[in-house]
């Protein structure tokens, strides 16, 4: 298996041999590099938006450490449940247009597919959590959400053709129906 830092490009770009390290049942140590990664920007940007709003003089020494670490690990944890909601709506689109499904196979071609979260799981959680009060800051925010979106989009797209056999239509309404499915259950259970 190529080293880590060899597989990023494809990674980003969603390569084929990516998806097919799946099939090969060797894509877990990929995917799980790349949650921790996520996971770990999904907690820096609660730090962020910590010191933020609470000032970095109230955030020093030891308690800092501390609350860096527990953000992590939280930002690791909430980053793998949502990978695993994720994870059965892919099962459930995949199935549902033809694709051969397997629990396992679609989390790790999910796990696979996670680089783009890296830049929207935090900057959505920043957005969302802390709302900024600068209008400029949210105007800023919204483009590379938007891109990030779309690279998102047009992964997991690649890896439903590669490693659930759907062609490229099915899979494009796949994601689709995964997209409105997701951005519903946010809505329904956002406060």
């Amino acid at each position: 298996m190529p080293r880590y830092l060899d597989l990023l490009p494809a990674l980003a770009t969603g390569k084929e041999e990516v998806f097919r390290l799946a099939l090969e049942g060797k894509a877990r140590p990929v995917m799980l590099i790349n949650i921790a990664i996520l996971g770990t920007l999904f907690g820096l940007s609660n730090l962020i938006g910590i010191i933020g709003q609470a000032g970095s003089e109230a955030l020093t020494g030891r308690m800092l450490l501390l609350l860096f670490l527990l953000l992590i690990l939280y930002g690791i944890f909430t980053m793998f449940a949502v990978l695993f909601g994720l994870t059965l709506i892919y099962w459930a689109a995949a199935k549902a247009f033809g694709g051969p499904g397997g629990l396992v196979l679609v989390l790790e071609l999910v796990g696979l597919a996670t680089l783009p979260f890296w830049l929207f799981a935090p900057l959505l959680n920043y957005a969302i959590r802390f709302r900024p009060e600068n209008g400029a800051v949210m105007s800023i925010l919204l483009v590379p959400l938007l891109l990030s979106f779309v690279w998102s989009s047009v992964l997991i797209k690649k890896s439903m053709v590669a490693g659930q056999g759907l062609s490229e239509g099915k899979a494009t309404l796949a994601v689709a129906c995964m997209w409105i499915f997701s951005v519903s259950a946010i809505y329904v259970f956002s406060p």
